[in-house]
């Protein structure tokens, strides 16, 4: 449904933090797609991340992936 972040995309986001032992719990992943996406400092070592709505969600998520491991002092 347009408009709408589904589960496996937001696993998709999770693996990353996963794949560098991030907890979780470290991040907010609205349930809605908004333009224009991207990263927003929460406080505390939170981010809240919104996946773009009018962005190919696969080429987003590869673009994110280095600012959002920078956000949390991760370097690949």
């Amino acid at each position: 449904m347009k408009g709408m972040v589904t589960f496996p995309q937001i696993e998709e986001i999770l693996e990353i933090l996963d794949d560098h032992m991030i907890n979780r719990e470290l991040i907010e992943i609205p349930l809605g797609a908004k333009d224009p996406g991207g990263i927003e400092d929460l406080g505390g070592g939170r981010c809240r991340v919104t996946v773009p709505e009018s962005t190919d969600f696969d080429e987003w998520l590869e673009a994110i992936r280095a600012p959002l491991l920078a956000f949390y002092g991760v370097e690949e």
